[in-house]
């Protein structure tokens, strides 16, 4: 009876994990750039008995963060820095310790300082290392191949002049997984913050941002059919335990 207890037990973790990761995607079904990042490992522990020749394997589950990185809807914007990442390409940008980490978030914008960062305030990270700095007073555009142009409105003739990069990489053949800050990270503790990725260039979309991975009724479904597996095993452990007592009362009449 308590092979089946244990088997139920654990499969009710899994449900517990799952079930917090639909909240969070809920949460974010609206985030742009959002990306699906939950996976289910599973770890066997033997559990015996004290003086007991007998022994049992308790299965429990825990949560991966490797990023799926399948494209997200398409958005169409006025804002000339709004990028949208083509394929499996991530952006550079920089967390809250000041470290390379990826995001596939492109709505861009210029600070009171005029550096570039994104809608969450996330710094971006340029093709030559450090942030990208550039001129309030000029008009800004991005190429499809991530090259940032500056034009001066008020001159002669407008020409428009290279004035940065964005890093991006491509991680079609990289494993990545979600820090605790929604960044991207090369899967890995001791993996480095950045990442050469595969040689077919990454290409943006100006003027377009990609919506979140997240499908508001397909989590929705998931949640109706965690709720009535979790029922579903209560009622399996009940049903366990009430054998247990019968077969032990028909054992002491024995």
């Amino acid at each position: 009876m308590d092979k089946g207890i244990y088997t139920a037990a654990a499969s009710i973790r899994s449900d517990k994990l799952r079930q917090l990761n639909q909240a969070h995607e809920m949460s974010n079904v609206s985030s742009v750039g959002f990306k699906k990042a939950f996976q289910i490992s599973d770890k066997t522990y033997r559990v015996d008995g004290e003086n007991s020749l007998s022994s049992r394997f308790f299965k429990t589950s825990v949560s991966l963060g490797h990023v799926d990185l399948t494209p997200g809807p398409r958005i169409v914007t006025q804002n000339p820095l709004d990028v949208f990442v083509e394929g499996r390409g991530v952006l550079g940008v920089f967390n809250d310790d000041d470290q390379l980490a990826f995001t596939r978030r492109g709505d861009l914008r210029l600070d009171g300082n005029g550096v570039l960062v994104n809608g969450e305030g996330r710094t971006i990270a340029s093709d030559a290392g450090g942030e990208i700095q550039l001129d309030l007073a000029l008009l800004h555009r991005i190429s499809k191949e991530g090259v940032i142009y500056a034009t001066d409105t008020s001159a002669e003739i407008a020409v428009d002049v290279e004035v940065g990069r964005l890093l991006l990489r491509n991680a079609i053949d990289t494993d990545l997984e979600k820090t605790s800050d929604g960044l991207f990270k090369p899967s890995g503790p001791a993996a480095p913050a950045d990442f050469e990725g595969a040689d077919e260039q990454v290409f943006v979309t100006p003027f377009g941002l990609e919506g979140s991975a997240v499908k508001s009724y397909d989590v929705l479904t998931r949640m109706i059919e965690i709720e009535r597996a979790f029922e579903i095993k209560i009622n399996i452990i009940k049903e366990m335990s009430e054998l247990s007592q019968k077969s032990t009362s028909l054992m002491a009449i024995t």
